[in-house]
């Protein structure tokens, strides 16, 4: 392998990392949430004492649990609501805003079977995160097939990703990411991204002349 060859695959790497970099800052300026959120997912923090704040009369049904959760709690992408692409609250805060994504409602839907000793299992596919318990239906978003992670009796459960549907993941994944993003950040990122093509050109050319 010649040196110009060399030199331009270290820079296609170099710029590579510089975008990942670049857009994990961005996007989380404060690096403790990401953390907090890992630890988090590992150990959901369902919270069965939420049904106190509830001042209605939370259903027995499952079935109704979960209606009721999803009237509740109107659907808002956490860069929506908290600033940021991923965010994991704790049941309260989902309770005290009344808005949230997937992960929020499920974690309040958990919270309210628990209050009730309804047995249930957190499942995850790629791009949505969801509450299985006795005599829900499958439907295309949730079932085993698309769940990758699943935790049960606090039992990790973990299978390859089935990807026949990347299609649609990388839909819903833009919509929540990107699309969602708010567009002072989006300049930001495009911002630091061209800078680093730029200064990579430069010093590829500079390289070159030398």
């Amino acid at each position: 392998m010649n040196l110009k060859k060399k030199i331009v695959i270290k820079i296609v790497f170099i710029v590579l990392a510089g975008i990942i970099v670049w857009a994990f800052i961005v996007s989380f300026p404060n690096p403790y949430i990401p953390v907090r959120n890992l630890i988090r997912y590992i150990r959901f923090p369902v919270d069965p004492s939420i049904i106190k704040l509830i001042e209605t009369q939370i259903p027995d049904d499952p079935v109704e649990i979960e209606k009721f959760v999803l009237k509740n709690i109107k659907y808002k992408f956490d860069w929506e609501n908290y600033d940021f692409p991923d965010y994991v609250p704790d049941a309260r805060q989902v309770i005290l805003k009344g808005t949230g994504d997937c992960e929020d409602r499920a974690l309040v839907l958990a919270s309210l079977l628990e209050a009730k000793n309804i047995k249930y299992s957190l499942r995850a596919s790629i791009v949505h995160f969801w509450v299985d318990y006795p005599g829900k239906r499958p439907t295309k978003g949730e079932n085993m097939d698309v769940s990758f992670f699943g935790k049960t009796d606090g039992r990790l459960k973990l299978k390859f990703p089935d990807m026949r549907q990347w299609l649609r993941y990388l839909k819903i994944g833009k919509e929540g990411i990107w699309d969602a993003m708010p567009l002072y950040r989006k300049i930001i990122m495009l911002s630091g991204w061209l800078i680093i093509i730029v200064l990579s050109f430069i010093w590829y050319r500079k390289f070159i002349k030398a």
